[in-house]
């Protein structure tokens, strides 16, 4: 069974969770950690605004920069968006989430560490970056693996993706729409 020969694989790498409430700093967290590690792949979820309103976020390849639209608040999408899934109000581009996917498979072959965010009620029904978060987690490579979740979904991601032992870093608060530092210090607690 696929969650057991995780769990097994995972045992040999480190695993850090970054949870924490909408716009409390998880992907700024992430930013900071990747400039600080240049080997570092995978994706942010970068917030786009018009008229300092949000109203979605592209997808940044690591450590690339390329982007990609990836989610837009319905009635906002570019032309030719092809919608590949939906959670409450936005829209999530087909394109989007295969490059994603495909940023995150090959991330899985290299070395170095590897940020998913985010992951949530999308993974959960099976779509949205699920291929590449279990093809991460599948690497039998020694990897350091960061991947976001909000609040209220780390027990829910942890038991359908066979997730174990990790630890856990907190955000604790804090607007992410604000300048960089706005956000609160993470708690840093170990889950086996």
């Amino acid at each position: 069974m696929p969650c057991e020969r995780i769990v097994v694989v995972m045992a040999d790498r480190r695993l850090t969770i970054v949870t924490g409430p909408i716009d409390s700093g998880k992907t700024r967290w992430c930013r900071r950690l990747a400039a600080g590690h240049p080997g570092c792949a995978g994706l942010l979820l970068a917030k786009i605004f018009r008229q300092g309103k949000r109203i979605g976020y592209d997808a940044v390849r690591l450590p690339l920069s390329e982007t990609i639209p990836f989610a837009r608040l319905a009635g906002n999408e570019p032309p030719g968006w092809r919608v590949g899934g939906r959670v409450g109000r936005f829209l999530f581009s087909a394109e989007g989430l295969q490059a994603g996917n495909s940023w995150l498979i090959e991330a899985a072959g290299g070395a170095g560490p590897i940020i998913v965010d985010e992951i949530g009620p999308l993974e959960l029904e099976g779509g949205g970056l699920s291929a590449g978060l279990r093809a991460v987690l599948a690497s039998e490579l020694r990897l350091q693996l960061y991947i976001v979740i909000r609040s209220g979904f780390v027990e829910e991601v942890c038991a359908r993706f066979g997730i174990g032992g990790y630890s856990l870093v907190e955000i604790a608060g804090g607007s992410g729409t604000h300048g960089p530092g706005t956000h609160g210090p993470g708690r840093n607690l170990n889950r086996s």
